[in-house]
């Protein structure tokens, strides 16, 4: 299906549900994280944790796989921490990121 899918090195790497940031709007400080079962879930700047590779929300691409955490609000269901993985190419393969800690 996607990346996320194909790459058994972003699947089993932690214990967070695993997506796709697939907007940003930096104009109203929001984004959206599809799931791998295709559901977009919000998150607002303010309020989502960064751990990973992002240290600040300005970090974010869209495009990226993601590992997340979601949390009840007062306006529903929403991604509540965001972890950012090392960037994945040809240079950094499955076996360079084996044993890193979450």
């Amino acid at each position: 299906m996607g990346e996320i899918d194909d790459n058994p090195a972003l699947q089993a790497r932690d214990f967070y549900h695993h997506g796709v940031i697939t907007k940003l709007f930096p104009s109203n400080s929001t984004g959206i994280v599809r799931t791998e079962s295709g559901r977009e879930l919000p998150f607002s700047y303010e309020f989502v944790i960064l751990c990973g590779e992002a240290k600040t929300v300005q970090d974010l691409k869209e495009g990226e796989p993601v590992g997340y955490d979601l949390g009840w609000t007062s306006s529903g269901l929403k991604i509540t921490k965001i972890k950012t993985y090392p960037s994945y190419s040809a240079e950094v393969g499955p076996s360079s990121l084996k044993g890193q800690g979450s």
